[in-house]
């Protein structure tokens, strides 16, 4: 049953990493980690702790926030997400549900991130093409 509260927004981006699920965990967890586009991320990944994603985004500076919702290290990372650059009152219904899933196969890790409650169809095809960005620096092909 679908939750009434969210956008029938969402995406879904997936790429495959030469390395085992550990070592594409570690560079996930990294606060400074270059894959996600320069900004820092902060959060002791516990379920309901905070997280927060700060950096420069096209020249400017950012702060955005959400609530890591699970861990089940090395395959998934559940978190929300909230930018006052939406333009969106900070309440539930504004914040994106991002999940991160990580899948051993023959040569490597599959990571898929599928994020939900987008507001837009076209902030939608923007958060892909961030996560296509973002997953491919991650696989080494920036």
């Amino acid at each position: 049953m679908s939750d009434p509260t969210l956008t029938e927004h969402s995406t879904s981006v997936e790429v495959h990493v030469g390395r085992p699920p550990q070592v594409v965990w570690a560079e996930l967890m990294h606060p400074s980690a270059r894959w996600m586009l320069g900004m820092n991320v902060e959060s002791d990944f516990v379920p309901g702790s905070a997280i927060t994603f700060e950096g420069h985004y096209m020249g400017r500076e950012f702060a955005d926030w959400g609530t890591v919702v699970a861990v089940d290290r090395p395959r998934l990372l559940h978190f929300t997400h909230f930018s006052p650059t939406m333009g969106l009152p900070d309440v539930p219904e504004s914040y994106h549900d991002i999940a991160i899933t990580l899948e051993p196969d023959d040569s490597g890790t599959r990571v898929r991130v599928d994020e939900r409650n987008i507001e837009s169809a076209e902030r939608a095809e923007r958060a892909r093409a961030l996560w296509t960005k973002a997953l491919g620096t991650l696989a080494g092909r920036d």
